[in-house]
């Protein structure tokens, strides 16, 4: 046991490192709407951000947990200042992984499987949104209580002991308030009995188990009955569902391609028939072409693992295995397969325990302990030089940047601008040239008037202007939009 919290330890250790930039990264985008939407003066004001019948103006979605009750954390603990939130998310992070470790446990009964899962999981390039941008808070949320549902359930299962049961059921409820995508754990439930049925045949006998499992899917009706009826389906540009097979099929190679440490970005780059964006190369060169060779050279040991042992993989209990793994993948992936606008890679927070149990086991299954290093070394450096390159292009760290420009520079001039009442942030000739508007940039990032409103209590209001000569206001600080933008 203690070998095994030391490796539990190191597997912190490098997950940390990874991603220790994210400690410092500033609010952007979503943030601030949220921060508004999170106050609370009273115990009655906190209690309504949980009512199942009237949210915020604006949100459209119930996740009070991970939203407002999150953010009401930055107001109340940390005075508005990130680090704080950022270092909930971390704990909150570290518990996934070590969740991730004693749910493949549980499946397995075995250490070695487990804490490989466990360093893939924890080492994966796809946690950059949820570390980095404090508004995808939700997955962590979500995924940390839903592994602990299943967990419950199986050992549940396995003692016939109720408390366990009602534990369960309670941690799915806060899955549910942590983010609607939880939705799909009976099914996930009604998976991982089929997988452990396998190797258990004293488990619960199927009649006791449709009767178990009934109360979750009671659970989930009276939840689709609020979430819809009070605040509807999510709507925005990007939330458009496509069922087509096609699609589906490209949405789920993309999500699939990212569990294997590929950035993000190269969906922006690579069109129909494979076909790449020549800009690609010739800006990021040097980023990309190591990163196909690292990927090319995970995908050989893959494949070379696969035959060097495919007899073992034919045999039916590791076929069930494999389709355990596929089926854990594309279950939880579901609530958003089926939006190709609207793909990213913090979306795998969930699914990406079906990879990663599954290349853990290939690598067992192996037994060469040689490999099994050199893989580890390969995922660890592919992980790094892909969150190198998606550190510098995201707009998540980029719009981080551009709202610390301006908040800094509203504060260093406080004294200088109180005469003033409305920010004119504008564009000029210049800024034609670009592919985006800067002033239409700067909205999005400080979420209209919303940063003005949490951090000045709407001393300004802001106004966005395609051109100087559009300004209208008297008495208004006119402030060129790309100045901001670090370019």
């Amino acid at each position: 046991m203690k070998q095994t919290l030391k490796y539990l330890l190191l597997i912190f250790l490098i997950s940390f490192i990874l991603y220790s930039p994210s400690l410092f990264g500033y609010y952007t985008n979503d943030d601030f709407f949220l921060l508004k939407i999170s106050q609370a003066n009273s115990l009655g004001e906190f209690a309504n951000f949980f009512n199942l019948t009237t949210g915020p103006d604006g949100l459209g979605m119930y996740r009070p947990l991970t939203t407002q009750a999150f953010y009401f954390l930055g107001w109340r603990l940390f005075s508005l200042n990130p680090i704080g939130l950022h270092i909930i998310s971390f704990l909150i992070f570290f518990g996934v992984i070590y969740l991730v470790f004693s749910l493949v446990l549980e499946l397995s009964k075995n250490e070695k499987i487990s804490l490989l899962a466990a360093f893939l999981y924890a080492t994966s390039a796809t946690h950059f949104g949820h570390l980095y941008y404090l508004a995808t808070f939700q997955e962590l949320g979500l995924t940390f209580f839903f592994i602990i549902s299943v967990i419950l359930f199986i050992q549940f299962l396995n003692t016939k002991k109720l408390p366990l049961y009602i534990l369960s059921l309670t941690t799915f409820v806060l899955s549910l308030l942590s983010k609607e995508t939880a939705v799909v754990l009976p099914a996930c439930l009604l998976l991982v009995y089929m997988f452990i049925k396998q190797n258990k045949a004293n488990l619960l006998p199927i009649n006791r188990l449709i009767v178990s499992i009934l109360p979750y899917f009671l659970i989930l009706a009276f939840y689709f009955y609020f979430r819809f009826v009070y605040y509807g389906f999510a709507t925005g540009d990007s939330y458009i569902w496509d069922f087509s097979i096609g699609r589906t099929i490209n949405t789920l190679g993309w999500y699939t391609l990212w569990s294997l440490n590929l950035p993000e970005m190269l969906v922006d780059f690579v069109g129909p028939g494979l076909k790449f964006n020549p800009n690609l190369f010739k800006f990021w060169s040097r980023e990309i072409i190591p990163i196909f060779v690292l990927f090319g050279t995970l995908l050989s040991g893959i494949i070379y693992m696969l035959i060097k042992n495919y007899k073992k993989f034919i045999s039916r209990k590791l076929l069930i295995l494999i389709l355990f793994c596929i089926s854990w993948f594309v279950i939880t992936l579901l609530p958003v397969l089926f939006l190709p606008l609207h793909k990213f890679t913090f979306y795998l927070t969930l699914p990406l325990l079906g990879i990663s149990i599954a290349l853990s086991y290939l690598l067992v299954s192996n037994n060469k302990r040689p490999v099994t290093i050199l893989f580890l070394a390969i995922w660890l450096s592919l992980s790094t030089l892909t969150l190198s390159l998606t550190s510098k292009t995201n707009w998540i760290t980029k719009g981080e940047e551009t709202a610390r420009r301006v908040h800094d520079y509203f504060v260093e001039n406080e004294s200088g601008l109180e005469k003033y009442k409305t920010v004119a942030f504008y564009d000029t000739k210049e800024d034609k040239e670009l592919p985006w508007n800067p002033s239409e940039v700067l909205k999005v990032v400080l979420s209209d008037n919303n940063y003005f409103k949490v951090f000045w209590n709407q001393k300004y209001t802001a106004k966005y202007y395609n051109s100087l000569g559009e300004i209208s206001e008297k008495n208004s600080i006119e402030l060129r939009a790309r100045k901001f933008l670090g370019y």
